[in-house]
C-alpha cells in the first residue's frame, strides 16, 4: 500500500473519492472557484481490502465534509448528473456489479466506510458511463435479440466519461483563449491502462469505442479490445476454457501484455528496442489510427482531436506514431511542438485543417463540477 500524502479535510470541503480496481484517489476541495485539483491529492495503490483499510485510516480524526462524491464505473443507462446514494441508487450499483466486478463492489464498500464515519453527510454517485446515456440508437444498439438479457440490456454503455468530458471542456477553453473557432466535430482520445475514444458533435457524444463492458474497442494495456466473437466460442467449445479463465485472459493477459514483455506497461515497451516490442507498439498505434478514421467517417469530418490519459499525455513518441501518418487527411502534426509539449497545448502545424490538442485529464475537477451543479439546483436527472 502506498500513499503520497495525508488527507486534510477543512471546514465545508467536499471529499472526492475516485476508486479504480486497484487504486484510490482522495481529494478534499472547497466548492469555490476552480483550483489545481491535483495539488493535494492522496493516492493509494493496492487490492480491495487494502484500499478499504487505507480509507478507514485516512478518515480517522477528520472533520466531516459537507458531502462525499464517489466515481461509479457502471450503473447501466444513467444520466450525466450526480445522484444521491439512497437505497435505490445503491441497489442499482450493486445490480450492475455483474459487469463491473472489480469496481462496483469496491465503490460500495468505500461508500459504507464513509457512511459509517459520517452518517449525516450526504453522498453522491458520479457515473463514469453517464456521458453515454443518450447515445444515438445507431451507435448504442447491438444487432442481437433484445430478449437475451432483460436484466442487463445489451447495448453500448461507454466508459471513461469523466475523462472524455474533461478533455472536451479543456479543448473548448483552449480554442477560446487562442481565438479559434469552436469545434463542432471533436474526437477525444483517452490512452492509459484502458483506452477509449469518443466522437462529439457539439456538446453531445454520438459514438464511443467501449461498449457493453470496457473490453470493447482498441487494444489496451492488458485488455484485448474488440476481437472476433468466434474466437471466444472456439475457446469455450474446443479448448474447454471456463468463463472465469476467459475473463482472466481477456482482462489481464491480453493487449500489449500478450504481444511483448513488460506486462502491458507502455514505458517498458518504449525502452525495449526488440522487434517484438516495437511491433506491439505499432499495432497499438495502428488501432488508434483506425478508430480515428472510423470516427471521422461517423462525424463527416473532424475539427479538433484531443489526446490525454497516462500514455497519451506522457509519451511523445506514441503521439507521433499515431498522428504523423494522418497528414493526407489534413491533420498536419508538428513533431517539434510534440517533443516539448507539456500541459494543455496545440500539436498541429499552422496549415493543418484540424487542430490537435494535448489535454491532461482532470476527473476530480469534473466530479467537483457535479457537486456545484447540485448546489445550484440544476436538474439532477433520473436513474432510468
Amino acid at each position: 500500500m502506498q500513499s503520497n500524502n495525508t488527507l486534510q479535510i477543512q471546514k465545508d470541503d467536499v471529499l472526492l473519492c475516485n476508486a479504480g480496481s486497484s487504486s484510490l484517489k482522495l481529494l478534499a476541495r472547497q466548492v469555490g472557484p476552480a483550483q489545481d485539483s491535483y495539488a493535494n491529492i492522496v493516492h493509494f495503490d493496492g487490492d480491495a481490502l487494502g484500499l478499504a483499510t487505507a480509507l478507514e485510516k485516512a478518515l480517522e480524526n477528520q472533520i466531516p465534509p459537507r458531502a462525499v462524491m464517489h466515481r461509479i464505473v457502471h450503473a447501466g443507462a444513467v444520466t450525466e448528473h450526480a445522484q444521491l446514494m439512497d437505497c435505490a441508487t445503491v441497489q442499482r450499483i450493486r445490480h450492475w456489479s455483474v459487469l463491473a466486478p472489480l469496481h462496483n463492489p469496491l465503490a460500495l464498500n468505500l461508500f459504507e466506510i464513509t457512511r459509517s464515519a459520517w452518517p449525516q453527510v450526504p453522498q453522491y454517485a458520479v457515473y463514469d458511463s453517464g456521458l453515454y446515456g443518450e447515445l444515438p440508437q445507431e451507435a448504442a444498439r447491438y444487432p442481437l435479440p433484445a430478449s437475451l438479457s432483460s436484466q442487463w440490456p445489451l447495448r453500448r454503455f461507454g466508459f471513461h466519461g469523466l475523462a472524455h468530458r474533461s478533455q472536451w471542456r479543456t479543448v473548448h477553453s483552449a480554442v477560446r483563449k487562442a481565438g479559434l473557432r469552436t469545434p463542432e466535430r471533436l474526437i477525444s482520445i483517452h490512452l492509459g491502462g484502458g483506452c477509449s475514444m469518443s466522437a462529439w458533435r457539439d456538446n453531445r457524444v454520438i459514438d464511443t469505442s467501449m461498449g457493453f463492458t470496457p473490453l470493447e474497442g482498441m487494444m489496451m494495456s492488458t485488455r484485448s479490445g474488440s476481437i472476433d466473437p468466434g474466437i471466444l466460442l472456439h475457446l469455450l467449445q474446443q479448448e474447454q476454457l471456463s468463463p472465469a479463465q476467459l475473463n482472466e485472459i481477456l482482462t489481464k493477459n491480453s493487449g500489449l501484455a500478450a504481444l511483448a514483455p513488460g506486462n502491458g506497461d507502455m514505458r517498458a515497451l518504449i525502452a525495449n528496442d526488440s522487434v517484438q516490442a516495437q511491433q506491439a507498439i505499432e499495432q497499438y498505434c495502428y488501432q488508434v489510427r483506425k478508430q480515428i478514421g472510423a470516427f471521422i467517417a461517423a462525424l463527416g469530418g473532424v475539427d479538433a482531436i484531443s489526446i490525454g490519459g497516462g500514455v497519451g499525455e506522457n509519451q511523445a513518441s506514441i503521439r507521433e506514431r499515431i498522428f504523423a501518418p494522418l497528414h493526407d487527411l489534413g491533420l498536419i502534426f508538428d513533431q517539434q511542438r510534440n517533443q516539448s509539449a507539456k500541459g494543455v497545448c496545440a500539436l498541429q502545424q499552422a496549415n493543418s485543417k484540424s487542430t490537435l490538442w494535448l489535454t491532461p485529464v482532470n476527473e476530480m475537477e469534473e466530479m467537483l463540477r457535479h457537486y456545484r451543479a447540485l448546489e445550484s439546483q440544476s436538474p439532477r436527472g433520473s436513474n432510468e
